[in-house]
């Protein structure tokens, strides 16, 4: 499979320069946007801690002489602008991010190479360049603890975040990112990270339920095609009979959904798909959620819920007005998810599919 398969047990939260010179829009270098994910940083913060993850704050501190600035700032910092700048308040991390720890950690320990405990898993670290790994410990560190998988965070994607992911798979890390706790993203550069094996959580809650379950929600792949059929006629064998549209969009699911702008997102645990379900668009310009299940070994944890959650969210993003359901009475775990989500029964459209006796609907 092509899934860079995350491992929860061996997962860390890695945050870049949430620094007040370059977080708060009174800092020196203030970066646009990077207040704005304050809020949903410390949420994410909050749940790797939860889950007893170690966290990495990853920082900046340029002397003043500029002996440490990359070369494209060395001369502003010699000529007497303060960023960062060793012992001022600048310098700090955003007290949102970090525990109760007391005193602040010393600068001169970590511009000598030394990591700082600040809590049960907090940690900081100095890095002299763009990427967290040059000419630091981090990787040693990280090794030491048996960690391979890494969710990166914080300010500001083109430059410090983007150099840490590409060090990072460098070192054949499995690598994370949430793009409401990163400034300065954009869709191009997602894409990108895409394309490097990157995996994108679209939700707070989606990371939390990872580090719960090790299961992450991702779309759908060309390698993911036979899953997507097995786990589908494995549901229908068991509870209703196989339909010729069924068979046509299970056999052909890139044709059928993805052509048209539809979605599939799976289920992933170890690599391997263990549910499903797609957004298919219909004639008057809905979405249909359809073909959702998981596989038997699997239910009653959680993981229907979370794909429909998803599916609303990524239906959200397309900019649908309304998104429909059939279903049947005989799946009442099924219907219970829907309704506790928020879809709404409506009348049933008998012309969709023989088996549906309950149709849903629900508006954004």
């Amino acid at each position: 499979m092509t899934n860079n398969n995350l491992e929860q047990d061996k997962s860390a939260l890695i945050i870049i320069d949430m620094q007040y010179d370059f977080a708060n829009a009174k800092g020196q270098a203030y970066v646009n946007g990077t207040e704005e994910i304050i809020p949903h940083l410390a949420s994410l913060i909050n749940i790797f801690r939860k889950h007893e993850k170690p966290v990495f704050h990853i920082i900046r501190l340029y002397q003043p002489d500029g002996s440490n600035a990359e070369l494209c700032r060395r001369a502003l910092i010699s000529s007497g602008k303060q960023i960062v700048a060793p012992h001022s308040p600048g310098a700090e991390i955003i007290g949102e991010l970090l525990p109760e720890t007391g005193n602040p950690p010393s600068h001169d320990e970590l511009l000598h190479g030394n990591i700082i405990r600040c809590g049960d898993n907090d940690y900081i670290l100095y890095k002299p360049r763009w990427g967290a790994f040059y000419n630091t410990t981090l990787h040693d560190v990280l090794q030491s603890k048996e960690i391979n998988s890494l969710l990166v965070a914080g300010c500001n994607f083109p430059n410090c975040p983007r150099t840490t992911m590409y060090e990072a798979s460098e070192r054949d890390y499995k690598i994370a990112m949430i793009p409401s706790a990163i400034s300065g993203i954009y869709d191009r550069g997602l894409q990108e990270m895409r394309n490097i094996g990157i995996h994108i959580f679209d939700d707070l809650a989606l990371v939390d339920f990872f580090l719960k379950s090790g299961i992450i929600i991702t779309e759908y792949h060309p390698s993911y095609k036979d899953a997507f059929k097995a786990l589908n006629m494995a549901w229908l064998n068991q509870y209703f009979d196989i339909e010729p549209v069924d068979e046509y969009v299970l056999s052909n699911p890139e044709e059928a959904i993805l052509k048209n702008g539809g979605k599939i997102l799976f289920a992933i645990k170890d690599g391997q798909p263990i549910g499903t379900a797609a957004l298919k668009k219909m004639d008057d310009g809905r979405l249909e959620l359809t073909k959702m299940t998981v596989h038997e070994h699997y239910r009653g944890r959680g993981i229907g819920s979370m794909l429909c959650r998803q599916a609303i969210s990524v239906s959200k993003q397309l900019g649908v007005k309304e998104l429909v359901l059939f279903s049947h009475t005989r799946l009442p775990d099924a219907l219970h998810i829907y309704r506790n989500i928020g879809f709404n029964d409506t009348e049933v459209d008998k012309t969709k599919y023989k088996r549906a006796d309950v149709m849903m609907t629900f508006t954004f």
